[in-house]
């Protein structure tokens, strides 16, 4: 027989289990709202977290941003039935809350409006793209990452919007409407890359920057003189690095990347590791990148008419003591261009309040030793018809830049600033040259070391509609030339000219400058800047043993005043229109000046104490159109007058106009103020937006330059030919592909600047000139998921063989790429 309680806790029992399910149901439907509260947001086809992408309630204006993680908690917002979701490069949605509670991930499809980004380079602070008149052309992180080029100077060269020479697989000369090398002006995380040494010859400075390093990269077309001072006549390749970004919370979170990539046609392999380090207060970013180059591989389709340009018949090779010519086998391959290159990065900031950030910023580059191609190719023939190489070795010492930068950022609500940054920095150069007539046994080393200090001062003030943007900096830099010959048999060491003066030379700049914008209504803005500039330079010759004409110190100091004034008008309907008048200026420099003798083909440059600065006056105008919200096209004009330009020109020395130099008779010239010239060109983009996956962009540039004389002008030197680049691209949910051409028009000899010392490498070019050139590429990435990636690139389809204008190494042929890359 039953218990009389058995019903009444049969009853109780089950009261209590019913009970313990509901809390239970409850507790996990309260802890399923929690976590779909809490949305992350990812980029649709490289499923990577996207920061900063803004959440506002239509109905109540108030406003969300993703951090740094692509995070939000949206539970301040419940309720709201019209979210909009936005973000400067992806297409704009609205959603309800209650849809994106239930959706822990939302994806956005990439598509950037180039009037809604923001650009830094125009005053050095951020601004609206829409509001500068510069022509700014701006490449992210994202299609960095995309193009996985090999170094920096491919990967501008790929954008269709900076021509790029090159003499050597390691290096690479930027052209912009122009002007090149020493004329357009290097800047990395707001500091001056050119210093004392950067020549007006082709350079390498650009491939020291990692790009894998890099947040983004913008290309001011213009004189920048007002913003960064000397050097940038023709424009500024501003370099940006990544930032780490602060969490906002009280926990620490890592995130990073890192991949390995190989490619066919320089047997390249490359492996690069970066890691990001967020808390609340503290926030750093780590990057090293190896890169290992082999001899590169040219096209094999050539063309009828100059079948043998470019090809590689023989090496040079040390055989018991001797040199000996040996037969390439494959004269496609460019034998004895390949180096290796080390980049590592860190970055750490520190936050001390909510109001100063203090932030230090190491890099270092360096490389092995770097083949310089165009010289070790140079050859003749000797009497009994053999191949007579000039030279047996010719090549670069490590490449190596170091920088060392602190920057205190403050921000306040009052006072005559609201926002500054003030950045000491300190960078160390060194460059070496190293070379050896076939035949003989010394063996030529030049080496320079740059030291520079630098200071910069930037604040920012803003009063109702005007913008102030001021500040100061000053810089001290010091040059160490030293030089010897060494006998490659015996060891010993015998006296060599140095490249710059041998008893030190010295350069300082003291800058002062203001900008000032005033937003007259949000379609009509006028900007207007002044900068004074002072650089002294001096430098010390001191040599007992060969052309003791230059014996003795000299000195200069270069004073300049630069402007920019420009108006932007957007009348309406997506149009906007603006005109620009600027000033640029270059004060001569140590390589300039100082440079002892540089021998070339027969001709000797020889330094000149005399120059003076040169100068350039730029107009410029643009027009762009947006239509339908999904295309737009741009169209830029520009025209400049250059005055006291530094060119080569006849010269003598002790009256002789031809000297005995390295065993070579050559002719004596040296850099001259004689030069009057014109540049004016054009350039056009276009970025069609067919659907949410489908887009076409295309963009063309063309310059044209002539030197003004009493009777007929002729070519300034280091004018590209036309050039550009067009490309489709579809994006996909873990998917993007692109097809692309790239490609130039021709450089006639007509257009070449033959004078002694000119920069257009007539001797590689043919007897038409520089040929007309394209490429067909294609390239893809599939994301596997958050943390994996795979990317395929097919480079020069067609194997074509070509050479860009005055390069002396041919490009790449067909080229196979694959990359494989990790995220957590």
């Amino acid at each position: 027989m039953l218990p009389a309680n058995f019903y009444r806790t049969s009853e109780s029992s089950l009261w209590l289990r019913r009970r313990t399910v509901a809390l239970s149901a409850t507790l996990c439907v309260i802890s399923i709202n929690l976590h779909a509260q809490s949305v992350t947001f990812l980029d649709q086809a490289t499923r990577a977290p996207v920061p900063d992408v803004t959440l506002t309630c239509k109905s109540t204006g108030k406003v969300l941003t993703t951090t740094a993680d692509g995070r939000v908690d949206i539970a301040p917002l419940k309720g709201c039935d019209s979210i909009r979701i936005d973000h400067l490069s992806y297409i704009p949605v609205t959603m309800a809350w209650a849809a994106l509670a239930a959706t822990p991930e939302v994806d956005l499809g990439y598509r950037v409006n180039p009037l809604r980004e923001v650009v830094t380079s125009g005053s050095r602070f951020t601004e609206p793209k829409r509001d500068v008149p510069e022509q700014i052309d701006v490449l992210g992180r994202r299609e960095i990452s995309f193009m996985a080029q090999p170094t920096a100077a491919e990967l501008l060269q790929n954008t269709g919007t900076v021509f790029v020479q090159k003499s050597q697989l390691g290096g690479g000369s930027p052209t912009i409407r122009g002007f090149q090398a020493n004329r357009i002006l290097l800047v990395v995380d707001g500091v001056r890359m050119n210093n004392a040494i950067t020549r007006s010859g082709h350079t390498q400075d650009l491939i020291t920057v990692d790009q894998y390093a890099l947040d983004r990269v913008e290309v001011v077309s213009g004189p920048n003189s007002v913003a960064y001072g000397s050097d940038a006549l023709g424009g500024t390749i501003h370099l940006i690095t990544r930032t780490p970004e602060f969490l906002g919370a009280d926990s620490i979170r890592t995130t990073g990347d890192a991949f390995v990539r190989y490619a066919t046609a320089a047997n390249e392999k490359t492996a690069h590791a970066g890691i990001e380090l967020r808390g609340k207060r503290l926030a750093s970013f780590t990057s090293i990148t190896a890169s290992d180059f082999g001899d590169l591989r040219q096209g094999s389709t050539r063309n009828p008419f100059y079948e043998d340009l470019g090809r590689m018949p023989f090496e040079v090779v040390r055989e018991n003591g001797h040199d000996v010519v040996k037969r390439n086998d494959d004269s496609n391959v460019q034998l004895g261009s390949g180096y290796k290159q080390l980049d590592v990065l860190e970055k750490l900031r520190y936050s001390t309040g909510g109001h100063v950030v203090h932030q230090l910023n190491l890099q270092l580059s360096t490389s092995t030793d770097v083949p310089r191609y165009d010289k070790i190719t140079e050859y003749s023939f000797n009497a009994a018809g053999d191949i007579a190489p000039k030279y047996a070795e010719y090549y670069y010492g490590p490449q190596q830049r170091m920088l060392a930068a602190y920057t205190l950022e403050v921000k306040r609500d009052a006072g005559w600033f609201q926002l500054a940054r003030f950045t000491p920095s300190f960078q160390h150069q060194e460059q070496s040259r190293h070379n050896r007539r076939f035949g003989s046994s010394n063996l030529g080393h030049n080496v320079e070391q740059v030291d520079v200090l630098g200071f910069n001062a930037d604040m920012e003030k803003q009063i109702g509609k005007h913008e102030l943007r001021f500040g100061a900096d000053i810089s001290g830099e010091n040059v160490e030339s030293s030089a010897y010959n060494e006998n490659i048999t015996t060891g010993a060491r015998s006296y060599r000219t140095t490249r710059y003066p041998n008893g030190g030379s010295s350069m300082s700049s003291f800058a002062a400058y203001v900008n000032h914008s005033l937003e007259i209504s949000p379609k009509f803005i006028i900007t207007e800047g002044l900068r004074f500039t002072h650089v002294g330079l001096s430098t010390t010759f001191n040599d007992d043993e060969d052309f003791r004409f230059l014996n003795g110190t000299y000195g200069q100091n270069n004073s300049a005043l630069t402007w920019r004034a420009g108006v932007v008008l957007m009348p309406g309907n997506d149009w906007r229109f603006s005109l620009m008048g600027s000033s640029g200026f270059r004060a001569p420099n140590v390589d300039d000046i100082g440079k002892v003798f540089d021998s070339a083909q027969g001709d000797v440059i020889v330094p000149n104490t005399e120059l003076e600065p040169e100068y350039t006056t730029n107009f410029e105008a643009s027009a762009s159109k947006t239509l339908n919200n999904r295309s737009s096209v741009e169209l830029n004009g520009f025209y400049t007058l250059y005055t006291n330009a530094i060119t080569v020109g006849p010269y003598t020395v002790n009256g002789q106009d031809s000297i005995d130099f390295d065993g070579v008779l050559s002719r004596v010239a040296a850099l001259q103020n004689t030069a009057k010239a014109y540049l004016y060109g054009t350039s056009v983009q276009f970025t069609g937006h067919f659907n949410d996956r489908f887009t076409l962009r295309s963009g063309f540039t063309y310059t044209y330059a002539r030197i003004r004389t009493d009777s007929t002008d002729y070519p300034l030197d280091h004018i590209p030919p036309v050039f550009g680049e067009t490309s489709l691209d579809y994006q996909a949910k873990q998917l993007r592909l692109e097809a692309s051409a790239v490609y130039n028009g021709w450089k006639r000899l007509k257009d070449y600047n033959t004078t002694a010392g000119s920069e257009d490498n007539l001797e590689a070019a043919t007897e038409y000139g520089s040929p007309a050139w394209y490429t067909l590429n294609l390239r893809g990435a599939y994301a596997f998921n958050r943390h994996l990636s795979l990317q395929l690139a097919l480079e020069n389809i067609l194997d074509v063989n070509y050479r860009t204008f005055g390069s002396g190494i041919s490009a790449p042929g067909r080229n196979f790429m694959v990359s494989v890359q990790a995220r957590f």
